[in-house]
């Protein structure tokens, strides 16, 4: 069954035609009682379905509106539902809200309002939304700019018509309010869309108008029309405002949960803004325009507006005036996951003639309870639809049931609001590091040397884009764009690496000594893996029941991620040697719970399972959440920390010897060598990287034969690394759970206004607090302030040298909504889960490293609300140059999923570190982390291939390259003009290098033209090289030069056979007696040059050698 199908079940209801009949009579008030579950969305829609009204739905508040459309847009098309929300513009507070995102959806609802088309519309708000006023129809006509296809629009208008309604420049677009230029493009993010626009010129034409996407930049769609807007809530400032209500027409229905309620709270909000407003006048000495009569909506002004529309109330308190309507409905009884009851109702409600119909958010779940039904001999007859609704019920009227999977199972249901950008979260590993001037790189060939920007130079006398690096003694080296796969940025330590001198020997002794020992290196940890590999470890058995049963309890849909790490671990558990797997997702990304399913997976097959965690807090944490999900189960789970007392530890360790215990959770006290675990199968690792060394000793002696796996948000570089490497098997979980925001990030200075202020906000919503102050000797000092500045807040102190049931008590309490602000040290940083918790400060946040921060952050925005995390620093000038990186990395990779990229930045800042210990320490100082990576891949590489002659006596020989040259007398590169940033220009050569390497080539050209327009000639012949490269590789060829109507091929007669094409001379002399093709041939002990006369130009040479290579 369809969405569809079951608002026509209610469409030709008795009781909805009543309604139906009693609205076409034109009475005001209508009270609809009896609604319960879902039933109070679709009658609604049902009832929408009878008539041409639109409707109005004002909720109690934003999480119940929220909801609602979320239910409603399952219902009805997407694209007919309008949200309007409180936009949060503070009342004479000077200022605005983090993000332009509900300023996006009012001002598109404002929009579709006054659009006059037959098309049913559905609005959806609550008080806060409808208090603030909005722009009046008129003023919004004013600021729009409405541009066709085809229009004269004259370029320097548009700008400057952008830059007086405050639209931001910008080198690309990421957010509303912003506008780029380039060549004859024009990019706009408006506030009337939910992607950017732009505009494509030729001349002063408008030739296309397409909305795109921000993380790829390619169009989405082509519109013939669009409208422009700014931010109406800012820009319209000296004009009148105007309530909601006064836009719409009489031809919409309002429907209402709680009239009353809503009144009360336009009331409370409206006197907070008189109080502010009055006191402001008497004080401040700054003249305030407006007055809260014309900014916001009064009790009295809402009242007065109500009365003109027809009225339907329809939760759970009503008006006593009104015609009342009884629905004779209930909610869907509580089946807490019993099964044996749903089924005693199903069969009870079936022999009362009572249709089931079961709405499920997957297939998984509709054969989860099936496969149940099979187990125990029951066929029940219920209907599934396959929708996600948000809330059961049961229709005694029609004598009908419609169930929730996520009732029934205890499992989160999913409610979503419309996004403005939908952010693809991409793989930070496979994304190249990107240059910026002032960068220090390493060529290949020539080693360190620092970018000092594009340049354009005559080569032959034909103009040339070239990278211009300066080296040892300022001498500089111009590196051609077609050469960027033998450059990369350097990453190694924090200081400025010595530049390496041109012309010298230097850089290729220290690659062969550097290669030659890491060889040594490489081979002792390969055999070391190699052997653990080898090992026969223990063979866990394939799922049984009780595992499905487990997976399927779990509330939250599982992401695609997270699905396919699960599949990952538990294949690795049921192979024959050990597993060596580590997880790497995002704080609150759901890596606990794929431990939890490991670990169960391992008890279910009589083994014991051991987890270390670095605190005794997430221990704890630990502790609670695994008892609580695997509370149905037949699992003894315990505990050792310093929260423990020595009686309790002492009787602990006694059942883990006796096997009384199958989950042991624990600090380091859970590895000591004492502890004999009778049957011990898994170790998982969680936050590897705060372990010290001693400790991974012994974590190491317990691996051997032991199946491992280690979770953590921001790996270190050697786990990071020997992942990468493939000598450990690696899991990324790069999705957000659903409903999950960016936690938005700021740098501030310690003003204890501003502090108090931050504190207020999140306690206004019902929200708690951390307060991070990293010093215990003046902790309690700080609470104390804190205090003071706000006296209605209830705060706890905590730190690690507090006596053990002391932490615990308070970090209790704070979990269960006691305390309103924590005041702690770093503690707090692993993996507590406090979904309540959505601020977080950080006090003297410089004094951090960069992955402790991201860990900080991650204890808020664990659930769907906004939350924040501000960084209490010095100013930026008197901080270090690594402080002040780490501080703007943690504000740019605030978006969901940027742990990796947290853990990569940290590695280009504080250097790569030891990774694999010994007599490597400095290699990567020496060479950047990304050349010493690949002369570790060769390494490696070499050691699992057979040892030849010839292999053993160049082993020290630095891998030839096997990319083709190319050399023409013919401009190739990016013009200025159509790319003015010459970042972004860089960014786009590394692109097409990128886009070559994988043959992309009509892709590349396609996003080009896209993103920038009409392609000019020179870029053209860009292209021309970048594919004429590409198959010069593949065949072999070494260099290839195409000058003077002349095509030469130069081949290395002892170039390695692999997957390229090597090419035979008889093979040459074939081709050319075949087409008859005057040639020259030349060949040096080195080398075969093959040179084709009366080639004209680059499509000739890509001709003739894709002929050469059939």
């Amino acid at each position: 069954m369809k969405e569809n199908d079951i608002i026509s079940l209610y469409q030709n209801d008795l009781n909805v035609l009543s309604v139906v009949s009693c609205l076409k009579t034109n009475k005001k008030d209508i009270i609809i009682k009896g609604l319960s579950g879902d039933l109070s969305i679709i009658t609604p829609v049902a009832i929408s379905k009878n008539d041409n009204k639109n409707h109005c739905f004002i909720l109690e508040n934003k999480k119940s509106a929220m909801v609602f459309y979320s239910s409603l847009s399952r219902l009805v098309k997407k694209e007919k539902i309008y949200f309007f929300p409180y936009s949060h513009r503070k009342a004479y507070g000077g200022g605005d809200d983090v993000n332009n995102a509900n300023v996006v959806f009012r001002t598109e609802a404002i929009e579709a309002i006054a659009r006059k088309t037959k098309e049913k519309k559905y609005l959806i708000t609550y008080p806060e939304g409808l208090f603030e006023k909005t722009t009046n129809t008129k003023t919004k006509n004013k600021l729009s700019l409405i541009i066709k296809k085809g229009q004269d629009l004259d370029y320097t208008f548009l700008t400057n018509h952008l830059n007086e309604q405050s639209f931001k420049h910008v080198d690309f677009v990421k957010e509303p309010g912003q506008y780029s230029l380039r060549g004859n493009v024009v990019d706009v993010f408006s506030f009337t869309n939910k992607q950017p626009i732009r505009l494509e010129f030729n001349e002063n034409k408008i030739i296309k108008i397409k909305l795109f996407n921000i993380e790829s930049q390619l169009t989405i769609e082509e519109r013939k029309e669009i409208k422009i807007l700014a931010n109406i809530e800012k820009q319209a400032q000296n004009t009148p405002f105007v309530s909601l209500f006064s836009l719409l027409n009489k031809n919409w229905l309002l429907w209402f949960e709680n009239i009353s309620l809503s009144a009360n709270i336009i009331e409370k909000k409206y006197n907070e803004a008189l109080e502010i407003y009055t006191s402001l006048k008497k004080t401040s000495n700054v003249l305030i325009s407006k007055s809260p009569k014309n900014l916001f909506c009064s009790k009295t002004l809402f009242i007065k507006e109500i009365k003109a529309f027809q009225k339907i109330e329809f939760g759970k308190s009503f008006n006593k005036k009104g015609i009342f309507f009884k629905f004779n409905s209930s909610p869907q009884p509580s089946f807490n996951k019993n099964l044996s009851l749903l089924v005693e109702n199903i069969k009870s409600l079936e022999e009362k003639n009572y249709t089931v119909l079961i709405s499920f958010q997957s297939e998984e779940q509709n054969n989860r309870l099936n496969t149940y039904f099979d187990s125990i001999g029951y066929e029940s007859f219920y209907t599934p639809i396959m929708i996600a609704l948000g809330s059961g019920f049961i229709d005694h009227n029609n004598k009908r049931a419609v169930y929730t999977d996520h009732q029934i199972f205890n499992r989160y249901y999913k409610h979503t609001k419309q996004p403005i950008v939908v952010r693809k979260q991409k793989n930070p590993i496979k994304k190249r590091s990107e240059l910026t001037v002032g960068d220090y790189l390493v060529h290949i060939d020539h080693g360190i040397g620092r970018f000092v920007g594009l340049d354009k130079i005559l080569v032959n006398k034909t103009k040339q884009e070239v990278l211009r690096v300066v080296y040892k003694n300022n001498d500089f080296l111009y590196i051609n764009v077609n050469s960027l796969h033998k450059i990369s940025k350097y990453s190694g330590v924090n200081t400025s690496p010595a530049l390496h001198s041109l012309g010298t020997q230097e850089w290729e002794k220290k690659k062969k000594k550097i290669k030659s020992k890491l060889i040594n290196i490489t081979e002792e940890l390969t055999k070391l893996y190699a052997k653990r590999r080898n090992k026969l470890g223990f063979s866990f058995e394939k799922d049984s029941f009780m595992q499905v049963e487990l997976e399927s309890s779990f509330i939250y849909q599982d992401t695609p991620d997270q699905l396919k790490a699960t599949i990952d671990v538990k294949k690795d558990m049921e192979k024959k040697h050990p597993m060596d797997r580590l997880v790497c997702g995002d704080v609150g990304f759901g890596k606990t719970e794929i431990a939890i399913r490991a670990a169960f997976k391992a008890v279910a097959s009589n083994k014991q399972v051991l987890i270390l965690v670095p605190t005794t807090i997430l221990a704890l944490q630990h502790y609670k959440t695994f008892k609580k999900r695997l509370k149905d189960f037949p699992v003894e789970i315990d505990y050792l920390s310093r929260f423990r007392s020595k009686k309790d530890a002492n009787e602990i360790i006694k059942k883990c010897e006796n096997g009384k215990v199958d989950i042991i959770i624990g600090t380091h006290l859970v590895v000591n060598n004492k502890i004999k675990y009778k049957n011990l199968g898994l170790l998982i690792v969680d936050e590897e990287q705060k372990f010290g060394v001693s400790l991974k000793e012994k974590i190491k002696k317990r691996k051997n034969n032991l199946d491992t796996l280690t979770l953590t948000a921001t790996p270190i570089p050697r786990t990071l690394h020997f992942s990468l490497i493939g000598v450990r098997d690696i899991s990324i979980i790069k999705t957000p759970p659903t409903n999950r925001q960016a936690v938005y990030t700021e740098t501030i200075s310690f003003n204890k206004e501003t502090i108090r202020d931050i504190i207020k906000n999140e306690l206004i919503r019902f929200g708690q607090v951390f307060f991070v102050h990293n010093r215990i000797k003046d902790i309690y000092e700080v609470g104390n302030i804190i205090q003071k500045l706000v006296p209605s807040a209830r705060i706890a102190v905590a730190h690690g040298q507090q006596k053990g049931n002391n932490l615990e008590k308070t970090m209790l309490k704070f979990i269960e909504g006691f305390f309103d602000v924590l005041v702690s040290t770093n503690i707090i940083e692993s993996g507590l889960d406090i979904p309540n918790a959505n601020t977080i400060i950080i006090n003297q946040a410089h004094m951090f490293g960069l992955s402790d921060l991201h860990q900080m952050r991650g204890r808020v925005g664990r659930s769907n609300k906004k939350a924040f995390c501000y960084l209490i620093t010095p100013t930026l000038l008197s901080l270090s140059s690594d402080a002040k990186r780490r501080l703007i990395a943690l504000e740019e990779f605030s978006m969901l999923g940027d742990g990796l990229n947290i853990a990569l930045k940290d590695l280009d800042i504080r250097g790569a570190g030891n990774l694999l210990g010994g007599e490597q320490s400095g290699f990567i100082n020496d060479l950047g982390f990304e050349t010493y990576h690949k002369i570790l891949d060769e390494a490696l590489l070499e050691l699992n291939q057979p040892k030849t002659k010839e292999q053993s006596k160049n082993l020290s020989v630095f891998k030839e390259n096997n990319t083709c040259l190319v050399d023409v007398d013919t401009e190739v590169y990016i013009p200025k003009n159509y790319i003015t940033n010459s970042n972004e220009r860089l960014k786009m050569y590394a692109f097409l290098e990128k886009n070559t390497e994988k043959g992309l080539f009509s892709k590349t050209k396609k996003a080009f033209k896209d993103r920038f327009g009409k392609i000019p000639k020179s870029l053209k012949n860009l292209f021309l090289v970048m594919e004429i490269k590409k198959l010069g590789s593949l065949m072999a060829i070494d260099k290839i030069t195409n000058k003077n109507n002349k095509l030469t091929l130069s081949f290395n007669k002892k170039s390695k056979q692999n997957e390229r094409k090597n090419i035979t001379i008889q093979e040459i002399f074939n081709f050319t007696k075949r087409e008859e093709k005057n040639i020259t041939l030349k060949e040096t002990k080195k080398q075969l040059i093959v040179t084709f006369k009366l080639v004209f130009g680059l499509k000739e040479s890509l001709v003739l050698l894709k002929k050469i290579e059939k």
